[in-house]
């Protein structure tokens, strides 16, 4: 905030040395506005320097990359799992569990990191289910048995129920260390 700031009152000043030299032409204001423009141009490379250099920056984008909300997060939001799904809209979450619970893959910052254990946590819960309850279909998807529905009604409503509320709470999790980490990296 402070750097937008300052950012904001050198382009002030700047417009100011260019007013000034159109009022009054002269070596003055034209030597102060080439200073000036250089402090903002020195100001966006040192922010953009800072974003680089902070590993936790980094690894958020990388984080963002691979669970985008706007679309696996989404799907888990609004897809009903009593119904068929393809299982390779959920690859990425098997790769954040298989390759995120390591040393290389942990925030700087505690807090973005309690953050991310937690949705781990509740990512390996949500998949252990969908391999407990769903099983490949003749459609190249997956899905409940169609049969649990017939045979084993109670059964295939828990195992909904189950991978509907943990698909919920993957959301929030996601939603809750998107969230800190914008807030706290300021991305």
């Amino acid at each position: 905030m402070i750097n937008k700031i300052i950012k904001l009152l050198t382009l002030i000043c700047l417009i100011a040395c260019i007013a000034w030299y159109f009022n009054k032409p002269d070596w003055e204001p034209l030597i102060t506005g080439i200073g000036i423009f250089s402090a903002l141009i020195g100001l966006e490379f040192a922010e953009t320097k800072s974003i680089k250099n902070n590993p936790d920056i980094v690894l958020y984008r990388k984080f963002i990359f691979l669970i985008p909300s706007a679309t696996l997060i989404e799907f888990l939001k609004n897809h009903d799992f009593g119904g068929p799904f393809d299982s390779e809209i959920l690859r990425p979450l098997d790769d954040f569990v298989a390759y995120w619970d390591n040393a290389e893959h942990e925030f700087v910052n505690s807090k973005i990191e309690k953050k991310k254990e937690m949705l781990l946590s509740v990512i390996h819960d949500f998949l252990s289910c969908i391999g407990h309850n769903t099983y490949p279909t003749h459609n190249d998807s997956q899905s409940i048995p169609a049969e649990w529905q017939e045979d084993q009604r109670e059964r295939w409503n828990q195992a909904r129920q189950e991978l509907n509320k943990l698909a919920d709470v993957v959301v929030e999790k996601h939603q809750e260390l998107v969230r800190i980490a914008k807030n706290l990296l300021h991305v």
